[in-house]
């Protein structure tokens, strides 16, 4: 499959970028935001640069993710799923329609000043009309003008600004908050659409030279000259002409111009904005367009938008539904409420962005792997998520619940009437998320994976998954092999990718994999054991692991994973669904790097558990002759000052005793295994130091796995903390579910 060439360096990213944001934002939305705020405007487009500033560096990581992805709506789908997709595709869609729409509105305000008796909205039906069919025709890209006209636009922006230094009054700042705080806050979310095209740029991120490096500098380097173009000639505008001459008025920097008093600068003005909003308005319907072309083409919309014209190379039906929904924008809503509804939507888009970026990092999904990542995660994502919700707070209940019903409930039609049938996709949340699909045992379930290597007609003892990103995949095969005792060993290597990806395109095998495979080969020659090695690749890790395990009916899962890292925090754990639903012993292995296996200790809770760990430690122990240090953890009790000798007396004795028996206890356990056993019990109030205190004696470690509770999916449980910080090697084991059992115990309580 060919690339695109990577040929944008830094200037043109800020060009680009900067070409999607100044138009009708300045040209036309300062008369309308002072209506709400006053003189404070440019404070208001000061706080939404704020605002956006999450939103841009997680946008900039999701594109170095998924740099072929096409923009906001595949990050969206990708991560939530085709319900999602459905309704943030028609969203974006929308918002996009309703910025052309404001864009027209202006050119109308501006074309009016040159033509009086020009109507509004007639002149804007019009100019829309050619706009639809340039795009019709296939020649909506000019992108040289494009950046000719950005440059003319902001040539005259910095002229003006500079000339109205010398007449500005600070006099008519005042009142500078003449709706208080609560205008403040409305006309920072109305003002935030003028900051919605600072990451388009991200759409072409597979063409940007260094995009790990050139995409958040070009995105960040654009928003700050946005912010200074917004906020500074605003400023300059209410320092030189009265409020009640900017209330209002759809033409506010031509007021600004006409009242500096250089000849012919009102009327280059006018031009320069009807240019600049009418390229806006081409870009926009340009753009917009192509998002139900491309939910048309992952068939969450019906396949005739996804077409292309034979004749002119254009999604035709695509264009002309846009342009008729602008059309329906201009003929019923002011000029207003469009831009509060454009806003609503794009602060919406803005706060999923940084929820997908926590969703695909916590998940771990495997495909994920930006090379440029947010700054201080997950703290500027929270802070994005908490600043947007405030936005929406600011633009009412009322406003924001029109915006959200009127995307929703057409978004979910849609999806339950067509999309749904269409596509079987279920996007990173549902894929790590509850799964239904798995557990229903006489339920047979369509692999969607690339199992053909796999021979599942013979049985393996032990299945060892490797997902690439195991420290020594080699020492996890050798403690595979161990556990399999000379029977059949698989060792799959799983690698997953998006939904979107045709597994049929991922034929090739990487160099890395066939070197892997002849270090398999080899080891299996020099051991004289059955290992088979296949690479499969899927869409659903989870789903695959399992059915693998099923499939091949294998004693032993074995898996390299370290426990919970530091920073950020755990939504989801990848080894929580495992460990409820797999039918088999789950090994869940941390390689320290140790080569050398010589003592280990065996860490037991008194529960169900405890004879699989044990006997799995003197297996190994037998294999590479070590030794063997059985380890439990007795609480102590408090003793209390306060208490006289007789009850300090009874409850040290109780706690002797209690001490006695579970020595006991383990004394008769060791006398199973055939290698060198020995025992410890110790007293502590704190098990997992007082166990990490202790690894650093052994050189591997084994302990029972226990069950996920809320709180440990959220912050990390006991296990993360023993496999993440152990000094030594770890195997954390799970015993399979005795599910006959289960059901018995389950009838014989229904009757009681």
């Amino acid at each position: 499959m060919k690339k695109l060439e990577r040929s944008l360096g830094l200037g043109a990213v800020v060009s680009i970028s900067i070409s999607a944001m100044i138009g009708s934002g300045i040209f036309v939305l300062p008369g309308i935001a002072a209506t709400t705020t006053g003189p404070s405007v440019w404070l208001a487009y000061l706080l939404a640069a704020f605002a956006v500033l999450p939103a841009a560096l997680s946008k900039s990581e999701l594109a170095t993710a998924m740099p072929t992805s096409g923009g906001t709506y595949v990050y969206l789908e990708r991560t939530f799923g085709p319900i999602m997709g459905t309704i943030s595709g028609l969203g974006l869609w929308i918002s996009l329609l309703l910025k052309s729409s404001f864009a027209l509105v202006g050119f109308g305000a501006y074309l009016k000043i040159l033509a009086p008796q020009l109507d509004l909205v007639t002149t804007s039906l019009i100019i829309l009309f050619f706009i639809i069919l340039l795009n019709i025709l296939g020649v909506g890209k000019v992108s040289g003008l494009l950046m000719f006209v950005v440059g003319l636009c902001i040539t005259l922006l910095s002229g003006i600004s500079a000339a109205s230094v010398f007449s500005f009054d600070l006099q008519l700042m005042k009142p500078f908050f003449p709706n208080g705080h609560d205008g403040l806050a409305a006309a920072t979310a109305l003002v935030f659409v003028s900051y919605a095209g600072v990451t388009k740029v991200a759409a072409i991120a597979e063409e940007i030279k260094s995009p790990e490096k050139n995409l958040p500098r070009g995105i960040l380097i654009s928003l700050v000259i946005a912010t200074l173009i917004y906020s500074g000639v605003t400023f300059l505008l209410f320092g030189n002409l009265p409020i009640e001459e900017v209330k209002g008025n759809l033409s506010p920097i031509y007021s600004f111009a006409q009242h500096l008093n250089i000849p012919f600068l009102a009327p280059i003005t006018a031009v320069v904005a009807i240019i600049t909003m009418s390229s806006m308005a081409n870009s926009g319907i340009l753009a917009s367009s192509r998002f139900p072309f491309a939910m048309a083409r992952d068939k969450l919309l019906p396949s005739f938008l996804g077409s292309l014209n034979r004749k002119f190379l254009t999604p035709i039906w695509s264009i002309i539904i846009s342009g008729l929904i602008v059309a329906t924008v201009l003929l019923t809503m002011d000029v207003g409420k469009i831009a509060k509804f454009a806003s609503v939507f794009m602060i919406i888009i803005y706060m999923a962005e940084n929820i997908a970026v926590v969703v695909l990092r916590e998940s771990r999904i495997q495909w994920y792997n930006p090379e440029y990542k947010s700054p201080l995660y997950p703290y500027v994502q929270i802070f994005g998520i908490l600043i947007n919700v405030g936005l929406l707070v600011g633009m009412g209940a009322t406003l924001v619940a029109k915006a959200v019903l009127s995307i929703s409930i057409p978004g979910l039609i849609i999806f339950v009437l067509y999309s749904r049938r269409k596509t079987e996709r279920k996007g990173v949340v549902g894929i790590r998320g509850k799964r239904n699909d798995l557990v229903e045992q006489e339920q047979v379930v369509q692999l969607r994976s690339k199992l053909e290597d796999i021979d599942l007609s013979v049985d393996a003892n032990v299945v060892i998954a490797l997902f690439g990103e195991e420290r020594s995949p080699e020492m996890l095969i050798e403690m595979g092999v161990t556990l399999a005792q000379h029977g059949n060993c698989e060792v799959a290597h799983i690698t997953e990718v998006p939904e979107q990806t045709d597994l049929d395109d991922m034929m090739d095998e990487p160099a890395v994999l066939r070197s892997l495979r002849r270090r398999v080969v080899a080891m299996a020659v020099e051991k004289k054991e059955t290992i088979t090695f296949d690479p499969v690749v899927t869409h659903d890790l989870t789903k695959t692991v399992y059915h693998i395990s099923q499939r091949l009916h294998c004693q032993w899962l074995l898996i390299e994973w370290r426990g919970k890292t530091s920073g950020g925090f755990t939504i989801h754990n990848p080894m929580g669904w495992l460990k409820g639903h797999l039918q088999c012993n789950l090994g869940i292995f941390r390689d320290a790097g140790v080569r050398y296996i010589r003592k280990i200790m065996c860490y037991l809770k008194g529960n169900e558990n405890d004879e699989l760990i044990l006997s799995t430690a003197d297996h190994l122990a037998e294999v590479n002759r070590a030794d063997v240090v059985i380890i439990r953890v007795v609480s102590k009790q408090g003793i209390s000052a306060k208490l006289d000798a007789q009850a300090k007396e009874q409850l040290e004795k109780s706690q002797q005793d209690r001490v006695e028996e579970v020595e006991n206890e383990v004394r008769e356990l060791a006398k199973t295994c055939v290698a060198r056993t020995s025992f410890q019990v110790i007293e502590s109030n704190n098990p997992v130091e007082t166990i990490l205190n202790q690894t650093v004696e052994y050189d591997l470690f084994l302990f029972g796995a226990s069950r996920f509770g809320i709180m440990s999916s959220l912050f990390g449980s006991d296990d993360d903390k023993l496999l993440a910080k152990a000094a030594c090697s770890v195997i954390s084991i799970q015993k399979a579910p005795n599910f006959q059992e289960e059901e018995d115990e389950r009838i014989k309580n229904y009757f009681r």
